[in-house]
């Protein structure tokens, strides 16, 4: 009897254990963590240096500026905002990233805005005979038509500076063909006058010489003297030019003439203390390229050398910041 509940008992056991073997298992769970991307990170651009605009307001871009990594959505967000106007002087960026975790990356750069270049003086008037007014050849014309240009030297020189500086300075052409520099103190204080003029750019003495080679020279000296002079007296800014160089032609004047009279221009800029614009040694390296067929006046070509080269002088004496 006692053998029999034994084995009974170990019967019950067994047949448990093998039903608990048997019924599948309970399923597992298995948590995967969340892909978290890396924090964001920005680049600004290298230091901004700009010249402030010469009409209305300053506006800068910021090229370079960039956000890479974090969680979308990334906002860039600055202070100040790109496109807005700027003042003259030194303003410092701040530029800030953000991902959609709410993290964050900062940096910054300086916008410097330089004052825009302006001249000291403003109406300038250019005073001459016909290479001022702006004469050519007429092609075909055996060297004897001539005509005005559209683009004579003053236009040019307007064009130049309108580009650096704005509207606020102007460009008068007092150009008279066939004047001497002996009479244009005749014409001078009325030009002057008219055009509440503050620069005058003298450009004389071609007729003198082709009327009379030996005592041209010694016109062009008064006569330039003389304007030079009033202008001065007159609180006006005067830049001499030397005579522009000349070739074998119809009109041509040995250079030697011409390089003599310029030695007396020289001295004449030194004594009233005016700026010296070398148009001669400007043209010369080009004489056909610079000079009409007839030997005298210049080609367009060489109207547009003249007009940058009084512009360079005019930025070196007058320009400031």
């Amino acid at each position: 009897m006692r053998a029999r509940v034994i084995w009974l008992f170990i019967a019950i056991v067994t047949v448990a254990f093998c039903e608990e073997c048997s019924s599948p298992s309970a399923p597992s769970t298995v948590t995967v963590p969340p892909v978290v991307s890396a924090p964001p990170a920005i680049t600004c651009p290298s230091p901004i240096n700009i010249t402030a605009a010469t009409t209305g307001q300053t506006f800068v871009k910021y090229d370079g500026l960039q956000a890479n990594g974090g969680q979308n959505p990334v906002t860039l967000s600055c202070s100040p905002e790109a496109d807005t106007a700027f003042p003259v002087g030194t303003t410092n960026v701040e530029c800030i990233a953000t991902d959609g975790l709410k993290r964050t990356a900062s940096c910054s750069f300086a916008v410097t805005v330089a004052a825009a270049p302006r001249l000291s003086r403003t109406r300038i008037l250019a005073f001459g005979d016909s290479i001022t007014e702006g004469e050519v050849i007429v092609p075909g014309t055996d060297n004897v038509i001539l005509t005005l240009t559209p683009q004579p030297y003053p236009a040019v020189l307007a064009e130049l500076i309108r580009e650096r500086y704005g509207d606020q300075p102007a460009v008068f052409n007092a150009g008279l063909g066939g004047e001497k520099a002996a009479l244009g103190d005749r014409r001078l204080p009325f030009e002057m006058g008219k055009f509440s003029a503050d620069v005058v750019v003298l450009l004389e003495g071609a007729n003198d010489i082709y009327a009379d080679p030996v005592e041209g020279i010694r016109a062009v000296e008064l006569g330039v003297g003389a304007l030079a002079a009033e202008a001065r007296n007159r609180k006006v800014r005067a830049f001499i030019c030397t005579l522009t160089p000349t070739k074998p032609g119809r009109r041509g004047i040995p250079l030697g003439i011409i390089q003599a009279a310029n030695d007396r221009l020289r001295a004449v800029a030194r004594s009233e203390n005016a700026p010296l614009i070398d148009l001669f040694a400007a043209l010369l390296p080009d004489l056909d390229g610079n000079i009409g067929s007839d030997g005298l006046h210049p080609t367009p070509l060489g109207y547009r050398r003249i007009a940058e080269t009084v512009f360079a002088a005019i930025r070196a004496d007058l320009e400031i910041h």
